[in-house]
């Protein structure tokens, strides 16, 4: 397998050890992605030929694209575009083989696209997704994973910390310092783009500036002051070349692998994902005004919902 840099999830492939071994020697079985003739490629999850395509410049509004394996945005860098629609997949996402064994569980996993409620939670991360699945071959195991999770090898090289890291069942660990990143974290994007600032934002976590001397920041978009050597301190995102700041979750929000426009069935409601407008709706289950980047609205009714919780407790 060739090495790859992943910008859109901050990994540098090193070394194939350690990584999960596919279940199948069949092509057919095992691999995603085909190439057609040199230029082209096709995703079995797609209908239509894929494109190598490359971001460059500023995009133009509404040319926004997320990858549709682990939607996360396609920001940087090169990409499989189609030529006939929006549908992308990063790189690392398009060559996930369709079926492997994972360490975590110990059992064949299979890559699923089509999620019969539209959204699952990943059993790593816990985090849900409405991109690409793998689900555990054994009937009474009920693991799942995003496709964030399953791009992860061990050791783990990322730009968050100098050592390898070694994955554990939840989250990665050092083992020539204390540095640990859990579940949420380890899946975290370590570029993103910012309107606040012509340059991407690069990952800052707490464990590596609490000790910085630096002047008071505000985050550029709820405007509240970050303190760095307070309990209360979060991860960022940062350009320090220009001063500008940003929450982690603000940059990306509650839900950063579930995407606008995508429809969700739960508790027996169907919910359309939409972006949070500057209307602000209030929440039927909470009473309190939606404030994350997503909001979820009633397809049948004009209620709107701030979060997966709030739709679960609705009664």
């Amino acid at each position: 397998m060739n090495s790859f840099n992943c910008d859109a999830c901050g990994l540098v492939d090193k070394d194939v050890e350690g990584e999960p071994e596919e279940t199948s020697n069949s092509d057919q079985d095992v691999t995603s992605l085909k190439e057609v003739d040199g230029k082209t490629f096709r995703h079995f999850s797609h209908q239509h030929d894929l494109m190598r395509l490359c971001v460059n410049g500023e995009k133009e509004e509404g040319e926004e694209r997320v990858c549709q394996a682990c939607i996360l945005p396609v920001d940087f860098d090169c990409f499989l575009g189609c030529k006939e629609c929006d549908f992308a997949l990063h790189d690392t996402c398009a060559s996930l083989p369709r079926k492997m064994e994972h360490t975590f569980p110990r059992h064949p996993i299979t890559l699923e696209v089509d999620i019969e409620e539209g959204f699952f939670r990943c059993s790593k991360c816990e985090r849900e997704s409405c991109g690409f699945m793998y689900r555990c071959c054994q009937e009474e195991c009920d693991f799942k994973m995003d496709a964030k999770c399953a791009s992860l090898s061990d050791p783990l090289y990322s730009r968050t910390h100098e050592h390898p890291l070694s994955l554990a069942d939840y989250g990665a660990s050092c083992y020539k310092c204390s540095f640990y990143l859990g579940p949420n974290r380890v899946s975290l994007p370590v570029l993103v783009k910012c309107n606040y600032d012509t340059h991407p934002l690069t990952i800052c976590l707490f464990e590596s500036i609490k000790s910085w001397v630096w002047p008071p920041f505000h985050c550029e978009i709820c405007e509240i002051r970050i303190k760095p050597k307070y309990p209360d301190y979060e991860d960022i995102y940062g350009c320090f070349d220009c001063n500008t700041v940003v929450h982690v979750e603000c940059a990306i929000g509650k839900y950063p692998f579930l995407k606008p426009g995508h429809t969700i069935k739960l508790n027996g409601f169907e919910i359309e994902i939409a972006s949070n407008s500057l209307s602000r709706p209030i929440c039927h289950a909470c009473h309190s005004t939606c404030q994350d980047k997503l909001v979820f609205k009633n397809k049948s009714s004009a209620i709107s919902f701030c979060s997966i919780n709030c739709i679960t407790t609705s009664s």
